[in-house]
């Protein structure tokens, strides 16, 4: 079913600056999610010209052509942003498109000098290997602003969502699977700060 409301971007901006005194009291602030936020780039880059002041973050996964990728970062206090899969054809099979985009928009990212988050959603038997864990690290190299890269295991929760939309959940992989250790041993080495959620 579709649940949700339309928003003008000044009316939304003006509901979240109602709470901007607790914001930033508490030391926080606003995030945008999804869906995928980059492909709203007009409203969401009005909503954050409406919240200068307030600390703005966004969730994505920088699939967004270069120019819109800069537009919206550049209004923004953080960005968080997946690194689902480093390889391009193991990208291409899993997530459907090519990762070749996401990767120079991460580039990008890196030297804008903007606060970052690099975040690993790790899936078992997907992408909890050594070598896209080395190509995460290696993509971490000179990103000044990296404040850490968070290791996100698989949320198991992804099946309700199938059932609400009547289809069959069937992953492919076992859901149950500890984290890989050789993988949590790479990040110890790494010397990139990491946590895992």
């Amino acid at each position: 079913r579709v649940s949700g409301e339309w928003w003008e971007p000044e009316d939304l901006a003006a509901r979240l600056r109602k709470n901007e005194v607790v914001l930033k009291a508490a030391g926080g602030g606003v995030t945008f999610s999804g869906g995928e936020v980059l492909h709203q780039p007009d409203f969401l880059c009005e909503v954050l010209d409406a919240l200068k002041g307030v600390h703005c973050a966004i969730e994505t996964s920088g699939f967004a052509e270069a120019d819109v990728f800069r537009r919206v970062i550049e209004k923004c206090n953080l960005v968080m942003m997946d690194l689902k899969q480093m390889d391009d054809e193991r990208h291409r099979h899993y997530v459907g498109v090519s990762n070749k985009r996401i990767l120079e928009n991460f580039e990008i990212l890196k030297v804008s000098g903007i606060p970052m988050v690099a975040r690993v959603p790790l899936i078992p038997g997907v992408n909890d290997n050594e070598a896209h864990i080395s190509a995460v690290i290696h993509a971490l190299e000179n990103a000044p602003a990296l404040q850490r890269l968070e290791i996100l295991p698989y949320n198991r929760m992804a099946g309700a969502k199938y059932a609400m939309t009547g289809l069959t959940y069937d992953p492919g992989f076992d859901t149950e699977a500890p984290l890989n250790e050789s993988v949590s041993a790479m990040l110890d080495q790494s010397g990139v700060p990491y946590i895992i959620l």
